[in-house]
């Protein structure tokens, strides 16, 4: 059963290399059963400007009074440099990269009840704490 959904309960917006975005949410799920308000964006045939575009539009599609966090999978690559580039007025976009399973996880898990801000250096940690050496 899903939490009831307050106003400020945010979204999440991936935007990953191929089907990196979607295997990830698909994967979650597996676990923690079926996620709302969840959107996977590929930069598959997109060149710098049309994934910004691409970006900019899913921004938009989302209620202009719900907070958005922004994943993606590299700083450098081309979704991460597209996301920076982005633009989106005063609206509430918060952006993560490195996204891994751990810290998708934690975020379905904890978006219902921690404050944005919370939420944010919750999930650097626990995608840091996904990598071990062994």
């Amino acid at each position: 059963m899903s939490a009831p959904h307050d106003r400020r309960r945010p979204f999440a917006i991936l935007v990953t290399h191929g089907a990196l975005g979607a295997e990830l949410v698909k994967t979650a799920e597996s676990i923690l059963g079926v996620q709302t308000e969840v959107y996977t964006l590929s930069n598959r045939g997109l060149g710098g400007d049309d994934l910004v575009g691409t970006i900019q539009e899913r921004v938009r599609s989302v209620p202009a009074e719900r907070p958005i966090v922004l994943f993606t999978d590299l700083a450098a690559g081309s979704c991460g440099i597209a996301s920076r580039r982005a633009s989106w007025g005063d609206r509430d976009v918060r952006r993560i990269t490195g996204i891994n399973l751990p810290m998708l996880l934690e975020f379905f898990h904890y978006r219902d009840t921690l404050p944005l801000d919370e939420l944010m250096a919750r999930l650097e940690t626990k995608g840091r704490a996904g990598i071990a050496l062994s």
